[in-house]
Parts: C-alpha cells; sequence; structure tokens
C-alpha cells in the first residue's frame, strides 16, 4: 500500500471534527421575542444570542440554518434524533435528565390568562378544572407542569400556535390560556388586540429558559457553547441583546 501523505493524513484526521461540528442541527419555535422567523431567517433574544455563541464556539452557523418548527415537532425531533439542538426550553425537573443544558438564558414566567371582563379567579388550577376549559401548547412546558399536577386531559384543549388559543379565547371557545407570558402579551399585541383587555389570573410556574441539547452531542461541544455564553454574559452582551428586545 502506497503511504499516504502528510496533509491527507491531517484530513482524515480533521475531517470528522468538522463534519460533527457542522452536523449540529439546531431548532426553535415561533415564540416571540425569544425566537420566531423572519424573512432573513430565525430572529430574537435567544437566536441572536446563539449566533454570537455558536460563533464564539468555532461552529459555522447562520440564520437561516434554523429550522423554525412548530414547538412539539422541535421536541419529538430533540428526544429521537442525534446532535440536535432545542431552544428557548424551560428547565424543569420532568425534562431535567432528558438533555444537556446550555444557559440559563433569561427566566421566564408562565401563567394563566382569560379576559378581564369575564373575571375569572383561579385559586388552583387543578381544583378549578371542573368551571373551565384550558387551551394549551402542545408539548410545552406549561402543559406539562398542568398534566404532573393531575388536570384531567379532557379539560385541555391541545394546539400547536399561539394565535389559535388567543382567538379561541376571544371567541369564548376555551376560557383559559396557559401559555408563558412575555410571548402571550407580546403575540396579542401582533394580532392587533389590545392586551389590557387580558389578565393573568395565576402564576403557574417561573423557570429559567435554556439551550438544550441532545443528550449524546459530543460534550466538548455543549462545553465551548456554555463558556461562549458565559463570556457574552460576562461582556454585556446578553443584557444588551435583551434589552434590544423591549
Amino acid at each position: 500500500m502506497r503511504r499516504l501523505c502528510p496533509l491527507l493524513i491531517l484530513f482524515l484526521l480533521l475531517g470528522p471534527v468538522a463534519a460533527g461540528a457542522e452536523g449540529v442541527r439546531v431548532i426553535t419555535e415561533f415564540n416571540p421575542p425569544f425566537n420566531f422567523d423572519t424573512r432573513d431567517g430565525a430572529s430574537g433574544i435567544a437566536t441572536d444570542l446563539f449566533l454570537r455563541m455558536a460563533d464564539r464556539a468555532g461552529l459555522k452557523m447562520a440564520r437561516k440554518d434554523i429550522r423554525v418548527w412548530p414547538w412539539a415537532r422541535g421536541y419529538k425531533e430533540i428526544l429521537e434524533k442525534p446532535d440536535v439542538i432545542l431552544y428557548a426550553m424551560a428547565r424543569t425537573p420532568g425534562r431535567e435528565g432528558l438533555f444537556q443544558w446550555i444557559g440559563p438564558i433569561m427566566p421566564l414566567h408562565s401563567g394563566l390568562f382569560a379576559l378581564r371582563d369575564r373575571k375569572i379567579v383561579i385559586k388552583d388550577p387543578v381544583e378549578d378544572a371542573g368551571q373551565y376549559r384550558y387551551g394549551t401548547m402542545r408539548a410545552s412546558a406549561s402543559e406539562q407542569e398542568l398534566v404532573r399536577r393531575g388536570l384531567p386531559p379532557g379539560r385541555m384543549d391541545s394546539v400547536h400556535d399561539r394565535a389559535m388559543n388567543i382567538r379561541k379565547l376571544v371567541q369564548g371557545r376555551i376560557d383559559i390560556l396557559v401559555s408563558n407570558e412575555p410571548a402571550t402579551f407580546y403575540t396579542i399585541r401582533q394580532m392587533g388586540l389590545d392586551p389590557d383587555k387580558f389578565e393573568v389570573v395565576h402564576r403557574l410556574m417561573s423557570v429559567d429558559l435554556y439551550f438544550a441539547a441532545s443528550p449524546d452531542m459530543d460534550p466538548a461541544v455543549v462545553r465551548r457553547l456554555q463558556s461562549a455564553l458565559d463570556g457574552l454574559k460576562a461582556d454585556g452582551t446578553v443584557a444588551r441583546i435583551i434589552k434590544s428586545y423591549r
């Protein structure tokens, strides 16, 4: 067998590393202001942050490389496929051992929304479930939290689109919308509706948002991304990105 030239040997050694880096698939959802789709590709607080992290970590990534999918589809993908990053994900006890975590990005509050003129009072979402119909986001942390607390599945109307649930709330097809608070108020305004006509009648949970990575992703890649995020926090970049969306 002919002796391999040094350059070819170097290529064979480095090739898998480059392929592994470029083989990372990144998925987000339409969840403004954290992440959403534009004509130029994915955008939002978490997207802008991730692109800077990827650059510092040596991952080749552009806005149009990031898929914007319904949350349930992205969640299924990261559970079943290797080398996937899904964001922005609430880090909850039920999800803790399923993924590798990069973060935190920022706190997130999730609540139960109702029309203000209904004057609905919720003390306990499970105990009060017999009186109301709940609209949830499929596979969301809020939906999973209600299931964990014992809310009967028959009391939940699960969909993949937040705007759809807002319309159903306005039309009286559901009584309560269960969703994260910043994204819900943002979507209400984008739909041309008056935010003052809606209110949070119960704070369901407060968690931190993270970037979630497949459990089998190379831990070295995860560490580089975490180190990049830590650096972006230290130099004030994270605070500036968050402020730019307010």
